[in-house]
């Protein structure tokens, strides 16, 4: 690595869930860690759809405004979220007695209630940080065999 490259937060992990909450820096999961969605017919209304996410903040960018930014396309690249990008800025403190230097990790949850998915195929979460895609976090989203 060449000493002149800055190290930048990065996503740990994600995954996509029935329900997800962040309760003291820890990810509550509840059905977890699927990647095939099986709906009736579409265009299909799904209830709840959460997802939960860890981002790995390196020490030097402790205490600095970081903007985590999450939006839904299809496999074409076409928004599917109505509005705008979710965006959520964020300060992450350097915590008491953790060892200079250390990462710090910073955990946070989406939920999506009564989402559209206009068709049947792939699908993606694009996780961004500070405007940059850092993550995708494919599924896909089929009819239901009968």
């Amino acid at each position: 690595m060449d000493s002149e490259t800055e190290i930048v937060p990065g996503v740990d992990f994600a995954l996509l869930a029935d329900a997800v909450q962040v309760l003291q820096g820890k990810l509550y999961v509840l059905g977890g860690g699927w990647n095939t969605l099986f709906v009736a017919d579409f265009p299909a209304r799904h209830p709840s759809l959460g997802v939960g996410l860890r981002v790995r903040v390196p020490w030097s960018w402790t205490d600095r405004p970081l903007k985590i930014g999450l939006d839904l396309q299809d496999e074409d690249g076409a928004r599917v979220l109505p509005g705008p990008p979710i965006a959520q800025g964020v300060k992450v403190s350097r915590p008491k007695g953790v060892p200079d230097g250390s990462d710090v990790v910073l955990a946070r949850s989406f939920t999506f209630n009564n989402l559209v998915f206009p068709k049947p195929g792939g699908y993606s979460f694009v996780i961004s940080l500070d405007d940059e895609t850092a993550d995708r976090l494919r599924f896909t989203v089929l009819k239901r065999p009968t």
